[in-house]
Protein backbone atom coordinates (compact mmCIF):
# COMPACT_ATOMS: atom_id res chain seq x y z
CA UNK A 1 0.00 0.00 0.00
CA UNK A 2 1.23 3.48 -0.90
CA UNK A 3 2.44 5.53 2.06
CA UNK A 4 0.50 8.64 3.12
CA UNK A 5 2.56 11.82 2.78
CA UNK A 6 2.16 15.09 4.73
CA UNK A 7 1.42 17.02 1.53
CA UNK A 8 -0.47 16.50 -1.72
CA UNK A 9 0.07 17.98 -5.16
CA UNK A 10 -2.70 20.04 -6.76
CA UNK A 11 -1.91 19.37 -10.40
CA UNK A 12 0.53 20.28 -13.15
CA UNK A 13 0.88 24.03 -12.85
CA UNK A 14 3.33 25.01 -15.58
CA UNK A 15 5.73 23.60 -18.16
CA UNK A 16 8.98 25.13 -19.39
CA UNK A 17 10.82 24.00 -22.52
CA UNK A 18 13.94 25.09 -24.43
CA UNK A 19 13.70 25.85 -28.14
CA UNK A 20 15.87 27.40 -30.83
CA UNK A 21 12.99 29.59 -32.04
CA UNK A 22 10.77 30.79 -29.17
CA UNK A 23 8.91 33.22 -31.45
CA UNK A 24 8.09 30.37 -33.84
CA UNK A 25 6.78 28.46 -30.83
CA UNK A 26 4.63 31.46 -29.93
CA UNK A 27 3.13 31.50 -33.42
CA UNK A 28 2.34 27.77 -33.20
CA UNK A 29 0.95 27.95 -29.66
CA UNK A 30 -1.28 30.95 -30.37
CA UNK A 31 -2.23 30.36 -34.00
CA UNK A 32 -2.81 26.60 -33.81
CA UNK A 33 -3.20 25.47 -30.18
CA UNK A 34 -5.15 28.53 -29.03
CA UNK A 35 -2.96 29.74 -26.18
CA UNK A 36 -2.30 33.48 -25.81
CA UNK A 37 0.82 35.53 -25.02
CA UNK A 38 1.20 36.43 -21.37
CA UNK A 39 -0.14 39.93 -20.78
CA UNK A 40 2.94 40.72 -18.70
CA UNK A 41 5.89 38.28 -18.85
CA UNK A 42 7.64 37.41 -15.59
CA UNK A 43 10.25 39.92 -14.53
CA UNK A 44 11.40 42.28 -11.84
CA UNK A 45 8.64 44.16 -10.07
CA UNK A 46 9.02 47.49 -8.32
CA UNK A 47 6.32 48.99 -6.12
CA UNK A 48 3.85 46.53 -7.58
CA UNK A 49 4.43 47.67 -11.17
CA UNK A 50 5.39 44.80 -13.47
CA UNK A 51 8.32 45.25 -15.84
CA UNK A 52 8.45 44.96 -18.85
CA UNK A 53 5.38 46.80 -20.12
CA UNK A 54 2.29 44.76 -21.04
CA UNK A 55 2.83 45.24 -24.81
CA UNK A 56 5.71 42.76 -24.91
CA UNK A 57 3.71 40.06 -26.73
CA UNK A 58 4.60 37.48 -24.09
CA UNK A 59 8.36 37.94 -24.61
CA UNK A 60 10.62 38.57 -21.60
CA UNK A 61 13.88 40.50 -21.71
CA UNK A 62 15.95 37.35 -22.23
CA UNK A 63 13.87 36.28 -25.25
CA UNK A 64 11.77 33.72 -23.40
CA UNK A 65 8.14 33.42 -24.48
CA UNK A 66 5.39 33.01 -21.87
CA UNK A 67 1.92 31.79 -22.80
CA UNK A 68 -1.48 31.90 -21.07
CA UNK A 69 -4.32 29.38 -21.14
CA UNK A 70 -6.48 30.73 -18.28
CA UNK A 71 -6.25 33.46 -15.62
CA UNK A 72 -2.77 32.44 -14.51
CA UNK A 73 -0.08 34.89 -15.62
CA UNK A 74 1.37 32.05 -17.70
CA UNK A 75 1.24 28.27 -18.02
CA UNK A 76 3.74 27.41 -20.77
CA UNK A 77 7.21 28.93 -21.25
CA UNK A 78 9.65 28.61 -24.13
CA UNK A 79 13.25 29.60 -23.36
CA UNK A 80 15.83 30.27 -26.08
CA UNK A 81 18.65 27.77 -26.50
CA UNK A 82 21.47 26.83 -28.83
CA UNK A 83 21.22 24.18 -31.51
CA UNK A 84 20.92 20.68 -30.08
CA UNK A 85 19.74 21.81 -26.64
CA UNK A 86 15.99 21.77 -27.29
CA UNK A 87 13.68 19.90 -24.92
CA UNK A 88 12.15 19.95 -21.48
CA UNK A 89 13.51 22.55 -19.06
CA UNK A 90 11.27 22.01 -16.02
CA UNK A 91 7.85 20.97 -14.76
CA UNK A 92 6.01 22.85 -12.03
CA UNK A 93 3.56 21.06 -9.72
CA UNK A 94 1.31 23.11 -7.49
CA UNK A 95 0.76 22.95 -3.74
CA UNK A 96 -2.17 24.75 -2.17
CA UNK A 97 -0.51 26.37 0.86
CA UNK A 98 2.89 27.44 2.18
CA UNK A 99 2.70 24.91 5.02
CA UNK A 100 2.29 22.15 2.44
CA UNK A 101 5.47 23.35 0.70
CA UNK A 102 7.34 23.31 4.01
CA UNK A 103 6.04 19.80 4.68
CA UNK A 104 7.09 18.71 1.18
CA UNK A 105 10.63 20.03 1.65
CA UNK A 106 11.00 18.12 4.92
CA UNK A 107 9.38 14.93 3.61
CA UNK A 108 11.39 14.83 0.37
CA UNK A 109 14.68 15.47 2.17
CA UNK A 110 13.74 12.77 4.68
CA UNK A 111 13.35 10.32 1.80
CA UNK A 112 16.99 10.93 0.86
CA UNK A 113 16.22 13.06 -2.21
CA UNK A 114 18.18 16.26 -2.76
CA UNK A 115 15.83 19.25 -2.62
CA UNK A 116 16.29 22.97 -2.02
CA UNK A 117 14.24 26.12 -1.64
CA UNK A 118 13.99 28.27 -4.73
CA UNK A 119 15.81 31.59 -4.76
CA UNK A 120 14.02 34.92 -4.94
CA UNK A 121 15.16 35.22 -8.56
CA UNK A 122 13.72 31.78 -9.40
CA UNK A 123 10.39 32.66 -7.77
CA UNK A 124 10.23 35.90 -9.76
CA UNK A 125 11.04 34.05 -12.98
CA UNK A 126 8.21 31.57 -12.34
CA UNK A 127 5.67 34.15 -11.08
CA UNK A 128 5.14 32.29 -7.79
CA UNK A 129 5.39 33.10 -4.10
CA UNK A 130 7.74 30.25 -3.17
CA UNK A 131 9.04 27.04 -4.66
CA UNK A 132 11.21 23.98 -4.12
CA UNK A 133 13.58 22.50 -6.71
CA UNK A 134 14.52 18.82 -7.16
CA UNK A 135 15.15 16.21 -9.86
CA UNK A 136 13.51 12.88 -10.57
CA UNK A 137 15.68 9.75 -11.03
CA UNK A 138 15.84 10.38 -14.79
CA UNK A 139 17.26 13.88 -14.28
CA UNK A 140 14.14 15.94 -15.11
CA UNK A 141 13.98 19.21 -13.17
CA UNK A 142 10.84 19.48 -11.03
CA UNK A 143 9.54 22.46 -9.11
CA UNK A 144 6.90 22.47 -6.39
CA UNK A 145 5.32 25.90 -5.95
CA UNK A 146 2.69 27.96 -4.14
CA UNK A 147 0.93 31.28 -4.71
CA UNK A 148 1.02 31.65 -8.50
CA UNK A 149 0.28 35.09 -9.92
CA UNK A 150 -3.20 35.50 -11.39
CA UNK A 151 -4.21 38.24 -13.82
CA UNK A 152 -6.88 38.82 -16.48
CA UNK A 153 -8.87 36.10 -18.26
CA UNK A 154 -8.04 34.96 -21.78
CA UNK A 155 -9.04 37.39 -24.52
CA UNK A 156 -10.45 34.57 -26.65
CA UNK A 157 -8.41 35.16 -29.81
CA UNK A 158 -9.13 31.55 -30.86
CA UNK A 159 -12.44 29.64 -30.40
CA UNK A 160 -11.15 27.37 -27.63
CA UNK A 161 -11.33 27.34 -23.82
CA UNK A 162 -9.05 25.13 -21.72
CA UNK A 163 -10.01 22.91 -18.80
CA UNK A 164 -7.71 23.88 -15.93
CA UNK A 165 -8.71 24.99 -12.42
CA UNK A 166 -8.34 22.33 -9.74
CA UNK A 167 -7.33 19.79 -12.40
CA UNK A 168 -4.13 21.59 -13.38
CA UNK A 169 -3.17 22.64 -16.90
CA UNK A 170 -3.26 19.23 -18.61
CA UNK A 171 -0.69 16.44 -18.66
CA UNK A 172 2.78 15.51 -19.82
CA UNK A 173 4.37 12.21 -20.82
CA UNK A 174 8.04 11.77 -19.93
CA UNK A 175 10.59 9.38 -21.37
CA UNK A 176 12.51 7.48 -18.68
CA UNK A 177 15.30 4.98 -19.28
CA UNK A 178 14.34 2.86 -16.24
CA UNK A 179 10.72 3.07 -15.22
CA UNK A 180 10.88 1.28 -11.85
CA UNK A 181 12.95 3.87 -9.90
CA UNK A 182 11.02 6.68 -11.58
CA UNK A 183 7.70 5.06 -10.66
CA UNK A 184 8.82 4.56 -7.06
CA UNK A 185 9.96 8.19 -6.84
CA UNK A 186 6.75 9.73 -8.14
CA UNK A 187 4.56 7.47 -6.02
CA UNK A 188 6.48 7.21 -2.75
CA UNK A 189 8.27 10.57 -2.64
CA UNK A 190 5.79 12.89 -4.39
CA UNK A 191 2.54 11.05 -3.70
CA UNK A 192 1.25 10.39 -7.21
CA UNK A 193 -1.15 7.47 -7.58
CA UNK A 194 -1.05 5.11 -10.54
CA UNK A 195 -4.34 5.04 -12.44
CA UNK A 196 -3.43 2.34 -14.96
CA UNK A 197 -0.57 1.12 -17.14
CA UNK A 198 0.31 -0.73 -20.34
CA UNK A 199 3.27 -3.00 -21.07
CA UNK A 200 4.75 -2.96 -24.58
CA UNK A 201 7.43 -5.60 -24.27
CA UNK A 202 10.28 -6.98 -22.14
CA UNK A 203 12.60 -5.16 -19.73
CA UNK A 204 10.05 -2.69 -18.45
CA UNK A 205 8.94 -1.26 -21.80
CA UNK A 206 5.58 0.36 -21.25
CA UNK A 207 3.74 3.41 -19.98
CA UNK A 208 2.40 4.21 -16.50
CA UNK A 209 -0.30 6.85 -15.96
CA UNK A 210 -0.09 8.80 -12.68
CA UNK A 211 -2.55 11.22 -11.10
CA UNK A 212 -2.46 13.84 -8.35
CA UNK A 213 -5.94 15.35 -8.98
CA UNK A 214 -9.21 13.93 -10.31
CA UNK A 215 -7.74 14.13 -13.81
CA UNK A 216 -7.00 10.57 -15.01
CA UNK A 217 -3.33 11.49 -15.25
CA UNK A 218 -1.23 14.61 -14.92
CA UNK A 219 1.93 12.68 -15.71
CA UNK A 220 2.83 9.48 -17.51
CA UNK A 221 6.17 7.65 -17.50
CA UNK A 222 7.16 6.03 -20.78
CA UNK A 223 10.01 3.54 -21.15
CA UNK A 224 10.87 2.66 -24.75
CA UNK A 225 14.67 3.01 -24.66
CA UNK A 226 17.53 4.88 -23.00
CA UNK A 227 16.27 8.43 -23.56
CA UNK A 228 14.74 10.96 -21.19
CA UNK A 229 12.76 14.12 -21.88
CA UNK A 230 9.30 15.17 -22.98
CA UNK A 231 7.32 12.89 -25.30
CA UNK A 232 4.20 15.07 -25.42
CA UNK A 233 2.21 17.73 -23.61
CA UNK A 234 -1.59 17.72 -23.60
CA UNK A 235 -3.92 20.74 -23.44
CA UNK A 236 -7.58 19.89 -22.76
CA UNK A 237 -10.41 21.82 -24.39
CA UNK A 238 -13.78 22.28 -22.68
CA UNK A 239 -15.55 21.32 -25.92
CA UNK A 240 -15.27 18.93 -28.85
CA UNK A 241 -15.60 21.90 -31.19
CA UNK A 242 -12.43 23.34 -29.65
CA UNK A 243 -10.55 20.18 -30.66
CA UNK A 244 -12.05 20.08 -34.15
CA UNK A 245 -11.22 23.69 -34.90
CA UNK A 246 -7.66 23.14 -33.62
CA UNK A 247 -7.31 20.33 -36.17
CA UNK A 248 -8.50 22.70 -38.88
CA UNK A 249 -5.95 25.32 -37.83
CA UNK A 250 -3.17 22.73 -37.76
CA UNK A 251 -4.01 21.49 -41.26
CA UNK A 252 -4.28 25.04 -42.60
CA UNK A 253 -0.86 25.86 -41.13
CA UNK A 254 0.74 22.72 -42.56
CA UNK A 255 1.54 21.26 -39.13
CA UNK A 256 2.27 17.50 -39.39
CA UNK A 257 -0.45 15.42 -37.70
CA UNK A 258 1.17 12.60 -35.70
CA UNK A 259 -2.11 10.84 -34.92
CA UNK A 260 -5.57 11.66 -36.20
CA UNK A 261 -8.70 12.14 -34.12
CA UNK A 262 -9.52 9.26 -31.79
CA UNK A 263 -10.68 8.27 -28.30
CA UNK A 264 -8.29 6.71 -25.82
CA UNK A 265 -9.44 3.54 -24.15
CA UNK A 266 -8.10 4.30 -20.68
CA UNK A 267 -8.78 7.99 -20.03
CA UNK A 268 -11.56 8.30 -22.68
CA UNK A 269 -10.09 11.52 -24.07
CA UNK A 270 -11.05 12.44 -27.63
CA UNK A 271 -7.95 14.03 -29.12
CA UNK A 272 -5.39 14.36 -31.87
CA UNK A 273 -1.60 14.71 -31.82
CA UNK A 274 0.58 17.03 -33.87
CA UNK A 275 4.29 17.70 -34.16
CA UNK A 276 5.42 20.64 -32.04
CA UNK A 277 8.17 23.00 -33.16
CA UNK A 278 10.90 21.45 -31.00
CA UNK A 279 10.71 17.67 -31.21
CA UNK A 280 7.88 16.60 -28.93
CA UNK A 281 4.20 16.20 -29.77
CA UNK A 282 1.31 18.38 -28.64
CA UNK A 283 -2.05 16.73 -27.95
CA UNK A 284 -5.30 18.70 -27.97
CA UNK A 285 -8.11 16.77 -26.29
CA UNK A 286 -11.58 16.84 -24.74
CA UNK A 287 -13.71 14.80 -22.33
CA UNK A 288 -10.92 13.24 -20.27
CA UNK A 289 -11.94 10.83 -17.53
CA UNK A 290 -12.12 12.05 -13.93
CA UNK A 291 -11.49 9.50 -11.19
CA UNK A 292 -11.95 9.42 -7.42
CA UNK A 293 -10.28 7.88 -4.40
CA UNK A 294 -12.18 4.63 -4.97
CA UNK A 295 -10.43 4.04 -8.31
CA UNK A 296 -8.59 0.71 -8.58
CA UNK A 297 -5.54 0.67 -10.86
CA UNK A 298 -5.35 -1.91 -13.61
CA UNK A 299 -3.35 -2.96 -16.64
CA UNK A 300 -4.52 -2.34 -20.20
CA UNK A 301 -3.64 -4.69 -23.04
CA UNK A 302 -4.54 -5.17 -26.69
CA UNK A 303 -4.34 -1.59 -27.88
CA UNK A 304 -4.84 1.80 -26.35
CA UNK A 305 -7.80 3.30 -28.22
CA UNK A 306 -11.53 2.75 -28.68
CA UNK A 307 -11.34 4.25 -32.17
CA UNK A 308 -9.13 6.46 -34.30
CA UNK A 309 -5.69 7.74 -33.29
CA UNK A 310 -4.24 6.04 -36.36
CA UNK A 311 -0.47 6.18 -36.29
CA UNK A 312 -0.29 6.08 -32.50
CA UNK A 313 1.44 2.85 -31.45
CA UNK A 314 4.45 1.69 -29.46
CA UNK A 315 6.81 2.34 -32.37
CA UNK A 316 5.52 5.89 -32.88
CA UNK A 317 6.17 6.70 -29.21
CA UNK A 318 9.91 6.44 -29.75
CA UNK A 319 11.81 9.71 -30.30
CA UNK A 320 12.09 10.83 -33.89
CA UNK A 321 15.76 11.66 -33.49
Amino acid sequence: MQATLPFSLAGLGYVGVRAEDPLGWRDFATGVCGLEPALIPPGARQAGIPIPKPDAGGVAEDGSVFLKMDRRQWRFAVHPCSEGEQGLAYLGFELERDDALAAALESIAGAGVAVREGTEEECTARSVGALAVLEDPAGHRLELFVRPIVDEPMRGDQPIEFLTGDLGMGHVVLYVADVEPALAFYRDVLGFRRTDYMNFGPNGMGIHFLRCTRRHHSLALLQVGPQKGLQHVMFESTSLDGVGMAIDRALAAGVPISSNLGRHRNDKTVSFYMKGPSGFDVEIGWDGLLVGDDWVEHEFAGGGDDWGHHGLDAESLKPSS
